[in-house]
C-alpha cells in the first residue's frame, strides 16, 4: 500500500507542479541545453558511458531533490494547520 506522502506526491506532481515550473521554464531550458551540450561532447569524445552514467545521476539527484522540497512543503503546511 502506498504511503500518503507518495500518494500527495503523485498528485502533486500531476496536477500542481506545471504551474510552478512554468515561472523558471527559461532558466531550466538554458540549464537542460547546457547539460545536452556536455553530454553530447562527452559521448563525442568517446566517453558516452560516462555521459549515460552522468544523465541517471542528475536525474536521480532531480528526483530526490523535488522529494525533500516537497517534503518540507508538506510540512509547514501541516504546522500551519495546526495553528
Amino acid at each position: 500500500m502506498e504511503s500518503l506522502f507518495e500518494v500527495l506526491y503523485a498528485y502533486a506532481l500531476k496536477n500542481r507542479c506545471d504551474a510552478y515550473l512554468a515561472e523558471d521554464e527559461e532558466e531550466r531550458q538554458g540549464i537542460e541545453e547546457m547539460v545536452c551540450r556536455a553530454m553530447e561532447e562527452l559521448t563525442a569524445q568517446g566517453c558516452g558511458d560516462l555521459a549515460q552514467r552522468f544523465r541517471d545521476g542528475l536525474s536521480s539527484l532531480h528526483e530526490l531533490g523535488q522529494r525533500s522540497l516537497f517534503r518540507s512543503g508538506l510540512a509547514i503546511g501541516l504546522e500551519l494547520g495546526r495553528l
